[in-house]
């Protein structure tokens, strides 16, 4: 049975295009006879560069979202949400600076473990947001208990 295959452009950073720069039509996506036919129909369509480019394929009568159920990225939001609330709470105007947030041991910290807001990119240190804990794991115990105060 023939589908018709929605091809995407990856970003270098992971993400997808937003829409198919080309659709094709096609019976099974791992065969190595249907990518070398996208590979021939990207270079005749745009050139011997497009078809150098990293694409997705993905079936087009099916949903084209990617879910988000993804446990570590919800992690993030929740940990990054924490950090935020914590830095409005010390009242910081950081709206002119990059920054963002980490677990850091350094001197500023007093080598201890300790989350704090940081420049992004130099990584020089803003403030300390938490307390100071002698092991990674009673930071990640910190922020869990954090978590599950914005949670309920």
């Amino acid at each position: 049975m023939s589908y018709n295959w929605n091809v995407y452009k990856l970003f270098n950073n992971g993400n997808r295009a937003k829409a198919p720069f080309v659709v094709i039509e096609g019976e099974n996506c791992e065969s190595e006879g249907f990518c070398a036919m996208v590979k021939k129909n990207l270079e005749e369509k745009f050139g011997e560069k497009a078809a150098l480019t990293k694409y997705k394929i993905m079936r087009a009568d099916l949903p084209q979202e990617e879910r988000v159920d993804d446990e570590e990225k919800k992690n993030l939001v929740l940990r990054n949400r924490v950090l935020a609330l914590k830095i409005n709470a010390m009242g910081l105007d950081l709206q002119k600076i990059k920054t963002t947030g980490a677990l850091v041991m350094s001197a500023d910290t007093n080598w201890k473990w300790q989350w704090c807001v940081l420049r992004m990119a130099s990584n020089q240190f803003i403030a300390a947001l938490s307390p100071e804990f002698n092991s990674t794991e009673g930071a990640q115990e910190w922020m869990s208990s954090e978590v599950q105060k914005i949670v309920k």
